[in-house]
């Protein structure tokens, strides 16, 4: 809404051609024949329903909210001028009332709704186009609730038919003058509504449709609004996958509209239909109408994926991970766990200790969580079939985690691209390559979250997120806060999430500088993140952390030699930087991030840079999280050479981590790995190994990995390797562009494959291959080899 571009949607419209096949706007009454009151929820047999589940949780918690909204205070008089606020919240109190009163067969409760209903503002006051344009999401909300309210009071049969009909015409008369003045007087100006704004009003349309179906105006309204919200969140939001590109917080802001509205139609038609979509234009009444098919919305693939999405992001606490203009949320997945037979979005809905039995953006959904959750439908928390770690080229993210437990790890790598960023429109952040990390019952490194609009400039930055950086810059702001013009997009080009350290890498460009970032994830648990960095001149390189402590948080931040630590709570995290490019030098700066709205919390941001320029560098990074009150942390101890940095990581096990900018060859003596000495020449590598018996390795960029006293292994035209080995069997898994295996046998040994897999034996040299992704596993055990 902010971000409109008038003078280019003039041009853009004076040169668009009217499609052959437009007609003109429908008219006349939505579906005639649907009389029953009410429709909206479902028929009049769900009262029965909803009085047995109220003998039970959560039923009794969602009652207690509504019975608590419906006895909340209001004006019987609208105030001058027109107050949005005050009109949703009204809504949302005519709505319990008149469900209360539904239930309860209670008359003083449907006169109590009744009276809100008809103290709402019957027009919006003198400036109403400003309203429209500053305030569409709020009237919106407003709208929807009132119709649902109107629905459910009609049905009581509590309250005389010329009353209810009064207030039809002051509910269907107030919507005539929002159609009229926004959708037909500013027509230019929902073109470019295709986020969360369009969303709702187009739900608030089409609820009014079919709940004032009767009116000569109620079809208009119905396929204006359906169409209008229909095609912006599947076309526009949604990205295959389910990843909605405003990000979680504005993905819920829209369902707390769309979603009811789509439960409904489903209630009253539930089926795919041929509808009348308006096409573009400059100013209504006079449009043309086209032809447009939909499927029943609920039963939209990308509606169903758009719920497993808030299964796969959810963080440890069950709250929705702060993506783009976002704080820590939930989302309405209890609402459609029954129609889609899945227990894992109940388990999602029951299991958020950060926002219990989530229902309320503006617009509360308490009600029809009580007559669409079923808990007939088991909740089960997520099985062996699905994740726990995804990586999801096409929607930008990288996620992994422990476990779906409240204990457990989680970190998710951003890479957006195309419409994942682009449809984020104004609430897009500068997130290109960074990453966020809950472990130990606490945020450890922040994607910074959401104030307000007028105030997200202090969090949606690049400089605001973990980031890579060239001069100090992370990605450009600019023009990624234009609505889908330009930007800077970033691409996971390669990752595995069944592995022992699951892995994802990612790259972009920005600046006139080349990155690409991999974080992997050993134990499950700590994170090891190389950055590698590129540029036709010298540059000055460096990565931003942003931790939970520091500033006004109420949590210690601690520089250390190498790095710093951020203590929120009983928990910490140590993050240890170091670069090929020779010394560093670190800053800290106070930073904001917030958990709600208009909330600031300030937290320390460390800034570490190569203090020489350079054309290329890679930065190691090791970010170790432990409670304070029961663990001690792994230990990072460093090794420098010109051009390569390299790290111990001591714990349980001891891992050993390697970067240069370029392949070149590389010994490493068994006290500077922790285990054993090794040689290769590979750009980046992670080892982990004890005595040699058994244990796993990433290289990539190299030609070969030898261990001492074990195999060596060379690798042809390869960009990345993974293996793992126990004994004499070893796997290997190859990436998408494929690679070559070269190690000496003395016999042709058990070849195991996954993949376009071609090898050979010959002169002692056995050579395994593959065009493409692929899975090796080759087996030593019953004979002799030459080392």
């Amino acid at each position: 809404m902010r971000c409109l571009l008038p003078v280019l949607a003039l041009l853009i419209l004076l040169g668009a051609a009217v499609p052959a096949h437009a007609a003109g706007e429908p008219s006349g009454p939505w579906h005639a024949e649907i009389t029953d009151r009410p429709r909206l929820l479902g028929d009049a047999s769900l009262r029965d329903t909803i009085l047995d589940r109220l003998s039970r949780e959560p039923y009794l918690a969602l009652m207690a909210r509504v019975r608590g909204r419906a006895n909340n205070g209001f004006s019987p008089t609208p105030p001058d001028p027109y107050d949005p606020g005050r009109e949703y919240g009204l809504s949302n109190i005519a709505k319990a009332a008149a469900f209360v009163a539904w239930i309860d067969d209670d008359a003083a409760l449907a006169d109590r709704a009744a009276q809100a209903l008809e103290a709402m503002a019957p027009d919006f006051g003198a400036s109403p186009y400003q309203m429209f344009i500053d305030s569409d999401i709020h009237i919106a909300e407003a709208v929807v609730g009132y119709c649902y309210a109107y629905d459910i009071l009609a049905g009581t049969g509590l309250i005389a038919a010329d009353r209810l009909a009064a207030i039809a015409d002051r509910l269907g008369g107030m919507i005539a003058l929002w159609y009229s003045g926004f959708i037909d007087q500013l027509a230019v100006v929902t073109l470019f509504l295709d986020n969360n704004h369009g969303t709702k009003t187009g739900a608030a349309f089409a609820v009014a449709g079919m709940t004032l179906n009767q009116r000569d105006d109620a079809n208009k309204w119905f396929n204006f609004g359906m169409t209008y919200a229909y095609d912006i969140w599947f076309d526009s939001q949604v990205v295959p996958g389910g990843v909605v590109a405003e990000g979680t917080y504005y993905a819920e802001y829209s369902a707390v509209n769309h979603l009811p509205v789509f439960y409904s139609y489903n209630e009253l038609i539930g089926e795919d239909a041929t509808l009348q979509k308006r096409d573009a234009c400059l100013l209504g009444p006079n449009c043309n109408w086209s032809a447009y098919d939909i499927v029943n919305p609920l039963d939209h693939p990308k509606n169903y994926e758009s719920h497993l999405w808030f299964v796969k992001a959810r963080r440890p606490d069950g709250s929705a991970p702060a993506l783009d203009d976002a704080n820590p949320t939930g989302y309405f997945n209890g609402l459609v766990s029954a129609y889609y037979d899945d227990g894992r979005l109940a388990w999602e809905w029951l299991n958020n200790s950060f926002d219990p039995l989530f229902t309320t953006h503006c617009s509360e959904l308490n009600v029809e969580a009580i007559a669409w959750y079923d808990d007939a439908v088991a909740a089960t928390p997520p099985g062996d079939d699905f994740g726990p770690n995804f990586l999801l080229p096409t929607e930008g993210q990288a996620i992994f985690r422990s476990g779906w437990g409240a204990a457990d790890s989680w970190v998710m790598m951003l890479a957006e691209n195309g419409q994942a960023r682009k449809k984020g429109s104004g609430h897009e952040h500068s997130d290109n390559l960074s990453l966020a990390f809950f472990a130990r019952g606490e945020d450890l490194l922040l994607d910074p979250g959401y104030i307000a609009w007028e105030e997200h400039n202090k969090v949606r930055l690049g400089i605001h997120h973990n980031v890579p950086t060239v001069d100090g810059q992370g990605p450009p702001s600019l023009p990624d806060y234009l609505m889908m013009f330009g930007g800077t997009d970033a691409f996971f080009v390669d990752g595995l999430t069944d592995v022992a350290a699951p892995f994802a890498t990612a790259a972009s460009s920005w600046s006139d500088a080349d990155f690409r970032r991999t974080l992997l994830f050993p134990d499950d648990d700590y994170l090891v993140v190389f950055d590698r960095m590129s540029s036709a001149e010298p540059r000055e390189y460096g990565v931003l952390w942003h931790g939970q402590a520091g500033g006004n948080s109420g949590y210690p931040f601690t520089p250390n030699d190498d790095g710093g630590t951020w203590a929120p709570g009983d928990a910490a995290v140590d993050v240890h930087v170091g670069t090929s490019a020779g010394a560093t030098a670190a800053t800290t700066s106070i930073n904001i991030h917030s958990y709600g709205w208009m909330n600031e919390i300030e937290h320390v941001s460390l800034d570490t840079r190569a203090t020489a320029a350079t054309a290329q560098a890679r930065f190691l990074s090791v970010a170790v999280p432990y409670s304070t009150a029961k663990e001690e942390p792994r230990a990072v101890e460093w090794l420098s050479r010109d051009d390569l940095i390299a790290a111990r990581i001591a714990g349980d096990a001891t891992d050993f981590a390697a970067a240069q900018p370029a392949r070149a060859p590389q010994s490493f003596s068994a006290v500077e790995t922790g285990s054993l000495a090794l040689k290769t020449d590979a750009e980046t590598l992670l080892l982990r190994t004890a005595d040699g018996a058994d244990g796993y390795a990433y290289l990539d960029g190299g030609g070969y990995l030898m261990l001492h006293g074990l195999r060596p292994w060379n690798f042809g035209p390869t960009e990345r390797v993974w293996l793992e080995w126990e004994g004499d069997q070893w796997w290997f898994e190859l990436p998408e562009s494929g690679g070559m295996i070269v190690t000496y046998a003395a016999y042709l040994p058990d070849i195991e494959a996954a993949g376009d897999v071609g090898y050979s034996l010959r002169g002692g040299i056995l050579r395994v291959w593959s065009h493409g992704a692929a899975s090796v596993m080759i087996d030593f055990a019953y004979f002799r080899n030459r080392r």
